[in-house]
C-alpha cells in the first residue's frame, strides 16, 4: 500500500507539472518573463522547480503543491519546519539555509476533472510568495528561522499531536503550528499560515486562479 501511494503520489506531481506548465506559457504570454523548468534532481533538492527569467533577472521557485487535498480548496498553507525519516529527524525546506529558492508557488485549490488527476484539472489556485518578503514578516514578529528551529526542537521532544498556537502570531487570523505526529508517517511539524495573512501583508499575491 506505501509504495502504491508513493507511485500515485509521483504520478500526481508529474501530471500536475505538466498542467502547470501549460497555466505558465499562458500566465506569461505577453510578458518579459520566461520560465524553464528544472528536471535536475540536484537543483530541485536546491528548492527549484523553476526559473523565472526576463533576459537581466532570474528567479528561482519552488512549487508547493497541496496533493493530498485533492478537490479540497483550504486557506492555509503548511511550511514545514522538520520531519522524519527512518526515524530520524530532519530539517524541513521552510528553514533549511541550503535550498536557494526566491519564490514559492503555492498551488492549492486542485479540483481534478473526475476522479483524478489523469483527465485534467478544473479548478487550481496559484499563490506566488517572496521567500524573503515572508523571512523579515516573520523576524519582524519574532520568529526568526532560529526561533523556529528552537520550537521545533521542544515541540519535537515533548510535544503530542495536534495545533499548537504560538504568542507570535493571532491563530485566527494569522497561523499556528501544527504537529502531525498520528496521521503521518514523517511526523512533520509545520507552521501554518493563512493566505489572506500572507496576501495582506504583502508578501504574497495570488497570480492565478480558476
Amino acid at each position: 500500500m506505501a509504495n502504491s501511494n508513493f507511485r500515485q503520489d509521483l504520478d500526481n506531481e508529474v501530471l500536475l507539472a505538466k498542467y502547470l506548465n501549460a497555466i505558465y506559457l499562458k500566465l506569461f504570454k505577453g510578458s518579459n518573463y520566461r520560465f524553464n523548468r528544472i528536471n535536475q534532481l540536484d537543483r530541485q533538492y536546491k528548492g527549484i522547480d523553476l526559473v523565472l527569467s526576463n533576459g537581466t533577472t532570474s528567479f528561482n521557485v519552488d512549487e508547493k503543491a497541496q496533493l493530498d487535498y485533492l478537490n479540497t480548496s483550504l486557506p492555509t498553507f503548511a511550511f514545514e519546519l522538520s520531519y522524519l525519516k527512518n526515524t530520524n529527524w530532519h530539517q524541513g525546506w521552510f528553514i533549511d539555509e541550503t535550498k536557494t529558492t526566491d519564490i514559492y508557488f503555492l498551488i492549492t485549490g486542485i479540483y481534478p476533472k473526475g476522479h483524478n488527476l489523469n483527465n485534467g484539472l478544473e479548478k487550481v489556485k496559484i499563490t506566488g510568495v517572496y521567500k524573503d518578503k515572508l523571512t523579515r514578516l516573520l523576524n519582524e514578529k519574532g520568529l526568526s528561522h532560529e526561533t523556529l528551529k528552537s520550537i521545533d526542537e521542544q515541540l519535537r521532544s515533548k510535544g503530542e499531536h495536534g495545533k499548537y498556537p504560538i504568542k507570535e502570531l493571532n491563530p485566527k487570523t494569522e497561523g499556528v503550528l501544527y504537529f502531525s505526529k498520528n496521521n503521518k508517517d514523517e511526523q512533520p511539524i509545520n507552521l501554518v499560515l493563512r493566505l489572506d495573512f500572507l496576501i495582506r501583508k504583502k508578501v504574497g499575491k495570488t497570480i492565478f486562479k480558476m
